[in-house]
C-alpha cells in the first residue's frame, strides 16, 4: 500500500470508553449446551488444542455448529477473520452504527488512515464480540482479528490499534501479517507479546518463517497457508508436508528452548487435509471444509491417527511442469530449515540489540549479514503490478524466478488482503463523509 501515516493516531477524551460502546455486540449473550462432535474430537484426541472456523459471519457458523435452539458443537472454539472475510459482512455492520459519530467521539486527527483504521478496528472488535456472545458459553473463545493493512509501516500506530482491539474485544488474538517489505512486523509482534497481547503471526508459508516468528517473537500462534501452497505449485501433499515439518520444528523448539508458539494449519481446501496433518496444534478452516469433515463417514474417528512423524517428501504431487520450472531445491526451502538459520535466530534473539531494536533497516541488515536477507524484499512499483495481479505465484513470472517462494507467497497474500482493505476503506470513508 502507498498510504503514509503518522506513527500515532490522536485519541483524546473518553475515547476508550466510546470505542467500547461502539464495539458492543449486536448479538445477545447466549449459553448453549456444549456437545462434542466425534470427528472433531478425533483431532483433539491427537493433541490439537484449538479448532477455528474461517469466517466473520455469525450466521454461517451458526449453520455449522448449532444443534437445534439450545446446543452447539463444542469442538469449534474460535474463529479467524481476515480482510476478505470481514469484507463479506462489513456493509451489514456499517449499517448498525454511525461511523461519523464514532470518529467524532474518538477525537481522532483528520488523517484518513487514522480514521478508517480505527473505525475498521471497532468493526472487527464488534464482530469478535458477536462471536463471543453467541458461542463462548462460559469457555474461552478465541477470535483472531487482523490489523488494518495500512498499518504495515506504522509500527507505533499498529501497536496502539492492537491495544485498543484488546480493550474492545478481550477474547481477541491480534493477527500481525508477515510483510517481507516491512521487517518492522517482527518488532510489532515482539512488543505486543511482551505486553501479554497474544499475536497470530499470519501470511506465513514456510517452516523457516514459522521458526523465525517463534524464536524472535515467541508469538502465541503462527501459520502455514497450506492450501495456497498446493494451489500455487499444482501439488497435492506439499502443503501438508510443509505443515508437518513446521510442526516438528516448533515441537523441538518448545522442548529445547521453551518457546510457546503453536502452529495453525490454515487455508484448508478439503477435509482430507485433517487426515494428512492430524496431530498438529491448531486448525483454521473454511466452514465448508469443516462441514465436510464433520459429515464424512469414510474413516471412523477412532481410526484417525497422528501424522506428526510422517513425511510426504517422496510424494508431494507437484506437477511435472512446475517442478521443471522451479526445481526441487527451491521448493524444498519451503520445508527445510537450515541449522545455521536456527543458530542465527537463537543467538540474535537473545541479544540486547534485538530486545531494544526499533529500526527495521537494522533488522534487515542483521539477516543479510547472516546470509538470510532473502526473507525480506522491497518491491519496486513494477513488481507490485505483478504481485497484485495474482493470489498465487506465476511459475513463469519474473518474481517467481527471482525470490524465494515463501517470500513471494507472503507478498502475494498481503497484496490480496490489501485489495480488500482498500475497498473496505472506501466504504468506511463514504460513511464518514455523510
Amino acid at each position: 500500500m502507498d498510504h503514509k501515516s503518522p506513527d500515532t493516531a490522536t485519541i483524546t477524551g473518553n475515547a476508550p470508553e466510546a470505542m467500547k460502546a461502539f464495539a458492543r455486540p449486536t448479538q445477545p449473550l447466549r449459553e448453549p449446551k456444549l456437545v462434542p462432535h466425534p470427528n472433531l474430537g478425533a483431532l483433539r484426541r491427537l493433541g490439537t488444542t484449538k479448532i477455528y472456523a474461517d469466517t466473520a459471519d455469525v450466521r454461517e457458523l451458526t449453520e455449522l455448529i448449532a444443534i437445534g435452539e439450545s446446543s452447539i458443537y463444542s469442538d469449534v472454539d474460535g474463529n479467524t477473520a481476515n480482510q476478505p472475510l470481514v469484507h463479506k459482512v462489513i456493509q451489514e455492520y456499517l449499517g448498525l452504527w454511525d461511523p461519523q459519530a464514532c470518529s467524532d467521539r474518538f477525537g481522532m486527527s483528520t488523517d484518513r488512515l487514522d480514521r478508517v483504521a480505527l473505525c475498521y478496528a471497532v468493526l472487527c472488535a464488534r464482530i469478535g464480540n458477536d462471536f463471543d456472545h453467541l458461542f463462548a458459553s462460559r469457555r474461552s473463545w478465541e477470535v483472531s482479528l487482523q490489523l488494518h493493512m495500512g498499518l504495515t509501516k506504522s509500527p507505533d500506530l499498529a501497536k496502539d490499534v492492537a491495544r485498543w482491539i484488546r480493550q474492545m474485544a478481550p477474547s481477541a488474538i491480534i493477527k500481525v501479517p508477515f510483510a517481507p517489505h516491512a521487517p518492522e512486523c517482527f518488532m510489532v509482534a515482539r512488543d505486543l507479546e511482551r505486553e501479554n497481547i497474544p499475536v497470530n503471526f499470519t501470511s506465513t508459508f514456510s517452516a523457516r518463517q514459522v521458526v523465525a516468528a517463534a524464536l524472535l517473537c515467541n508469538v502465541t500462534r503462527t501459520n502455514v497457508f497450506l492450501g495456497r501452497l498446493d494451489q500455487g505449485l499444482e501439488a497435492c501433499l506439499l502443503g501438508a508436508h510443509v505443515s508437518l515439518e513446521a510442526q516438528r520444528a516448533l515441537r523441538r523448539l518448545r522442548q529445547r528452548d521453551g518457546v510457546k508458539t503453536q502452529l495453525i494449519v490454515a487455508s484448508l481446501r478439503n477435509w482430507e487435509t485433517f487426515l494428512h496433518t492430524a496431530g498438529c496444534d491448531v486448525y483454521t478452516a473454511p466452514v465448508k471444509v469443516l462441514r465436510d469433515w464433520m459429515k464424512q463417514e469414510h474413516i471412523d474417528p477412532e481410526q484417525v491417527a497422528s501424522q506428526l512423524d510422517r513425511s510426504y517428501g517422496d510424494r508431494l504431487g507437484i506437477s511435472a511442469q512446475v517442478l521443471s520450472i522451479l526445481g526441487a531445491e527451491r521448493i524444498a526451502k519451503l520445508y527445510d530449515v537450515e541449522p545455521s538459520f536456527i543458530d542465527f535466530l537463537k543467538a540474535f534473539g537473545s541479544t540486547q540489540e534485538w530486545r531494544a531494536m526499533s529500526d527495521p533497516e537494522a533488522l534487515f541488515k542483521r539477516f543479510e549479514e547472516a546470509g538470510f536477507g532473502d526473507m525480506f524484499y522491497s518491491p519496486r512499483q513494477d513488481d507490485w503490478t505483478e504481485i497484485r495481479r495474482r493470489k498465487i505465484p506465476d511459475p513463469n513470472g519474473s518474481l517467481t524466478q527471482q525470490l524465494p517462494l515463501d517470500t513471494l507467497y507472503s507478498l502475494l497474500a498481503d497484496a490480496d488482503f490489501e485489495k480488500h482493505q482498500d475497498e473496505m476503506d472506501d466504504q468506511i470513508a463514504r460513511y464518514l463523509s455523510q
